[in-house]
């Protein structure tokens, strides 16, 4: 047990240190990019600028957990083995995958902070980036619109509407009525809605047009306003500024939802969905290969060879990673498979790898 947490806690050590260099350097290169042109030509408050940094923390952990990952088990593998600390294990009887354990608990104690982050905490953080930088540094509106007209059935209910630009509003409203063989019975046309509480409207400058049973125009009212009542969110139209990593799984599953009712192409999001999903699994996955090399002799690796290595490992994984998704997105790979390829493909390496050290 000491020499389980003895090793958990090395390898936890070097997982938090790269974690937060990686995510310093992040900051401080982007401040340096932003600060040749963005900054000279918004010139952004302090304050939003401390916060807009500070939301980011969350998605820059994330992103940097599964390359500390990978390093963290390579520095403490090979610095175990190189002060012969391996071989005394060893010695004692422990084999490949008893030495290993903490390095694997490690791991997969980071997927479930990887989880927690991606699930939970960076949904929020997100917007609230978006939120400070096009709303409060870039003086932009607080939502943008998807498309224009649009038409929604709601029982015997036709609606026309157009999305305005300003919040909780709908201009040029057609509301249609329909009886017996879809024929018209009344229509309502209006300059704008305004919404006045949930599924409530107040329409505005409006004209009711009234139909005979034939579908004859039989008379026409004109008003001011009319409250009705309209089955619209506004918010369900707005465009999505955060990308799909950015988002909730149960925020994409529903969108795919809405998406298979509607007829729209939901395959990228499926792709998006299990992408999300395999990722929270890297850390788990490139922990173990840096188990090989504390079997190896304490002279026969030296540590920048082996971050170099792990570099390159973990280059190869995000290649894999996103050229699967972008088969799967194109329809050449089931999502499934997409996501979870380089999953696979590294774990099973690493899994022989482990199994041929046993074999020694």
């Amino acid at each position: 047990m000491i020499l389980f947490v003895y090793v958990l806690r090395d390898f936890m050590k070097y997982v938090v240190g790269i974690v937060a260099l990686t995510t310093f350097l992040f900051i401080l290169f982007d401040i340096i990019e932003k600060s040749t042109n963005y900054f000279g030509r918004y010139q952004p408050e302090t304050e939003h600028l401390v916060s807009y940094y500070l939301a980011q923390i969350p998605n820059l952990m994330l992103q940097s957990i599964p390359i500390a990952s990978l390093l963290g088990s390579v520095i403490t593998m090979v610095l175990l083995g190189r002060s012969n600390e391996v071989t005394a294990m060893r010695a004692i009887g422990m084999g490949p995958f008893r030495i290993g354990l903490p390095i694997a608990f490690g791991g997969a104690l980071l997927c479930l902070v990887s989880v927690v982050l991606g699930e939970l905490v960076l949904p929020i953080t997100a917007k609230r980036v978006h939120f400070i930088k096009n709303v409060l540094i870039e003086k932009n509106r607080e939502f943008k619109i998807e498309g224009h007209d649009r038409w929604q059935r709601q029982g015997q209910m036709l609606v026309k509407f157009r999305l305005s630009l300003e919040k909780d509003k709908l201009e040029d409203v057609r509301v249609i009525y329909t009886g017996q063989s879809f024929r018209p019975k009344r229509t309502i046309e209006a300059r704008e809605a305004q919404l006045l509480g949930k599924d409530e409207w107040m329409l505005s400058d409006l004209k009711i047009l009234y139909f005979w049973p034939n579908g004859t125009l039989s008379y026409t009212e004109e008003r001011k306003q009319y409250r009705i009542g309209l089955n619209i969110d506004p918010s369900r139209f707005q465009k999505e500024l955060r990308t799909p990593t950015e988002m909730a799984s149960r925020e994409l599953k529903q969108r795919i939802v809405e998406g298979e009712s509607t007829g729209s192409d939901i395959l990228g999001m499926k792709v998006d969905l299990h992408v999300k999903i395999a990722f929270h699994f890297a850390s788990f996955v490139v922990c173990l290969i840096g188990l090989k090399f504390g079997y190896r002799s304490e002279r026969s690796i030296e540590t920048a060879r082996g971050i170099l290595l792990a570099l390159s490992i973990g280059v190869a994984y995000w290649f894999i990673l996103r050229s699967g998704a972008a088969l799967g997105k194109r329809g050449n790979l089931p999502p499934v498979l997409a996501a979870w390829m380089a999953n696979v493909i590294i774990f099973g390496i690493s899994f022989y790898s482990l199994l041929k050290m046993r074999k020694a």
